[in-house]
């Protein structure tokens, strides 16, 4: 007996607020589904065609739709003969020039094998060898494997040794680039994300990552960089050199999306998810839940949508017998606080929770210095910037852009507020 499906009642077969990222290659969640933001996908596309290799950062607050949105700009690319995979290139605390540039080469070669499965010839073959040698051993190796890409048959070995991949990579990855090219891909776009809660320190690290690997990588022809993060980090780390400042383009920051875009969103969802296409679909909530409650959220779309999901979940399943109209704001707005309070005193402990009501009984709207929370919390400044930290790790709070000569600032983020009424 198949298992129930609660979200039959409104027509659908699966929940429209979803959080995953939409992909090029994804049936389940297709880019056909992407709303909004065409001037700044056109920028991005036109620093891309501009020239035979580019670079450009992309910035905006957690949840925003940094990823989806350069998952659709990759897909008018790789429509108008570019290359690139769904797949993103981390970006780690303690990060090294190998490792990078590793990830960078795998990426490349990931998005050759998926253009042409049956790639075959030197520079694929060696790319190949080395990506593989990278992932299985962390760096230093001696591998023996077949040649990849369906039209290499003999066996041939390859040294790897600490150290070469920052050495050989380089040319490797420009001989694969070559090869696209020669088959006809204007280019490879390669999108590295991560840049998000990054400490100066941390900062610092990925600004130099990104000064050393300038010249060998980031300049090649037909290489194409789309750099992701918290729109405070991205300005530092592409600001912090002028041998950095001077590749990439000007950081393009998105901003949330307007209520008319998002009922365009949902609407498109409700389409794509319905049970039969010969019945429409029917909104589990209303205009006036989207209207009250997404403007807490700041343009978080991902933390909007999964407060939305978790209380209609909680309330389709109660045993009942639901019409197929949306929620009533208030029977929705209450199950989502009751969920959403449960979820963050497990996730944060009550003492870190009390000190969040306390903030909301003084004013949910108003934005925090550390000073200021030390005095509303009673705890030291040292105290207070351990609380920040995990309470910004959890979503609870979010750091503002901090203008020069001012003390940093904190709001409330939509899941605390909503939890906190």
């Amino acid at each position: 007996m198949p298992l129930p499906n609660l979200w039959q009642l409104y027509g659908l077969r699966a929940s429209p607020f979803f959080q995953e990222t939409l992909g090029v290659t994804s049936e389940r969640y297709p880019l056909s589904l992407f709303v909004g933001r065409e001037e700044e996908r056109q920028r991005v596309l036109a620093v891309i065609g501009g020239s035979g290799s580019s670079r450009q950062a992309i910035a905006g607050p957690p949840g925003i739709g940094k990823t989806t949105f350069v998952q659709s700009v990759k897909g008018v690319a790789v429509e108008a003969g570019y290359w690139a995979l769904d797949d993103v290139v981390p970006l780690y605390v303690g990060d090294d020039v190998e490792g990078l540039i590793g990830r960078l080469l795998g990426a490349v070669y990931g998005a050759v094998i998926a253009a042409r499965p049956r790639a075959a010839g030197s520079a694929v073959e060696a790319a190949g060898q080395m990506v593989r040698a990278q992932r299985l051993t962390g760096g230093g190796a001696n591998l023996s494997i077949l040649g990849v890409g369906g039209g290499v048959s003999r066996s041939k070995s390859v040294s790897t040794p600490p150290g070469a991949m920052q050495v050989d990579g380089p040319r490797v990855l420009r001989d694969l680039l070559d090869y696209a090219r020669r088959h006809g891909a204007p280019g490879v776009i390669v999108h590295v994300n991560n840049l998000e809660n990054l400490g100066e320190r941390d900062a610092r690290a990925a600004a130099e990552l990104l000064r050393s690997i300038r010249d060998p990588i980031l300049l090649l022809e037909g290489m194409h960089v789309i750099l992701v993060g918290a729109g405070e980090v991205v300005h530092r780390v592409v600001g912090r050199y002028p041998q950095v400042r001077s590749i990439f383009s000007a950081p393009l920051t998105l901003g949330p999306l307007g209520l008319p875009e998002l009922r365009a969103l949902l609407d498109r969802r409700y389409a794509h998810l319905a049970h039969s296409p010969k019945k429409r679909a029917h909104a589990p909530v209303g205009d006036e839940t989207l209207e009250r409650l997404y403007p807490l959220f700041r343009g978080d779309l991902r933390a909007f949508l999964k407060v939305i999901e978790d209380g209609v979940t909680a309330l389709l399943g109660v045993a009942r017998a639901t019409p197929p109209a949306p929620i009533a704001h208030e029977e929705i707005h209450d199950a989502i606080r009751t969920v959403t309070e449960r979820q963050l005193r497990t996730n944060i402990g009550e003492i870190r929770y009390a000190n969040l009501a306390a903030w909301a009984r003084r004013n949910p709207e108003k934005a925090m210095t550390q000073a200021e929370l030390q005095r509303l919390w009673g705890l030291t400044q040292g105290s207070v910037s351990v609380a920040l930290r995990g309470l910004q790790d959890a979503g609870c709070v979010e750091a503002l852009p901090r203008a020069a000569g001012k003390p940093a600032k904190w709001l409330l983020a939509g899941t605390a507020r909503v939890a906190l009424g």
